[in-house]
């Protein structure tokens, strides 16, 4: 390739050779072509770009025995960086870009091996190296940057893994206490259940005792069937009323009550009466002065009774 340019009349250009096949030459082959080249530009000064490691040495021979100018052209070289040719810089970073990222460290490593028993041979052989050197250099570079991305790859490796754990056990808590939520609602279903079972054993053992109760006394039964039986004969009257007739009505007819009064009238005024608790027979006394409070129970016993039944 030339690139030529017209700089105050004078004309300068570049040859820039990034073919292996034009650097494999010969030495005196390489010179006479380079030479052709100069003669056909016609420019005065010239550039030789991309020249590997290996034809540094006999370019700058050449160029300083001629005193810098070729064909009366003033010629000067550019080497390139890694003493490779153009080319093959091409060539080996995209065979680089190619090797996956978790095989690229023993690729490379390879390739320099193989490199190294070619130099091996040729320095047994006696021959010169063909920028085999460079080529080592190329790639234990390459080795370099690959080990850096290896390291963070590594580390990075290691941050993921070190999550996928964390989310791994946070899953498996996640587990455990939706496992536990689950029991925890089978076991509420099964204490419903058996509490739905024994509802009805509960609220009748939560009434017990809240309901009016029985009374025994059978003096109280019968000032609760005298006091129903007089509202339907007279209407209601009040306690106080009622238990006066309640008073001659015993006296008029002892002898029907004689079953359970001893005695209307005692020394204190009193009715003395037997009184049924649980089977057994106790004597009891009832003032008649308070006998209305008797009356005014049982009314509100027979209320109570009538609410319940509805």
């Amino acid at each position: 390739m030339e690139i030529g340019v017209d700089v105050d009349q004078k004309k300068e250009g570049t040859f820039i050779k990034d073919q292996n096949s034009f650097w494999a030459m010969s030495d005196d082959d390489l010179i006479e072509f380079l030479k052709e080249d100069l003669k056909k530009s016609r420019w005065d000064k010239a550039i030789i770009e991309g020249v590997p490691e290996e034809k540094v040495s006999i370019l700058t021979k050449w160029i300083k025995n001629n005193e810098g100018k070729i064909e009366g052209i003033e010629v000067s070289i550019i080497p390139t960086l890694t003493g490779l040719t153009v080319e093959e810089e091409e060539l080996f970073e995209n065979e680089y870009s190619s090797m996956l990222a978790v095989d690229r460290t023993k690729l490379i490593k390879n390739k320099i091996e193989r490199i190294q028993i070619n130099l091996a041979t040729q320095y047994i052989a006696g021959s010169e190296p063909q920028r085999e050197d460079a080529q080592l250099r190329w790639w234990e570079q390459k080795l370099k940057i690959a080990g850096v991305k290896d390291n963070k790859n590594a580390d990075r490796m290691k941050r993921e893994n070190k999550a996928t754990k964390e989310n791994k056990n946070t899953i498996k808590k996640y587990i455990k206490t939706s496992l536990r939520l689950q029991n925890a609602s089978k076991e509420k279903k099964e204490i419903y259940g058996k509490l739905e079972e024994a509802k009805h054993k509960i609220e009748a053992h939560d009434k017990r005792g809240k309901g009016p109760r029985i009374d025994k006394d059978p003096l109280n039964l019968l000032i609760g069937d005298f006091d129903k039986h007089m509202i339907s004969q007279k209407g209601k009257q009040s306690p106080s009323e009622v238990a006066r007739w309640f008073e001659s009505d015993i006296t008029k007819n002892f002898e029907k009550y004689k079953y359970f009064i001893i005695n209307v009238r005692n020394k204190d005024d009193d009715l003395e009466y037997w009184k049924t608790v649980r089977g057994d027979r106790k004597k009891k006394t009832a003032s008649w002065e308070h006998m209305y409070k008797r009356f005014y129970r049982a009314r509100i016993n027979r209320k109570k009774e009538a609410k319940i039944k509805k």
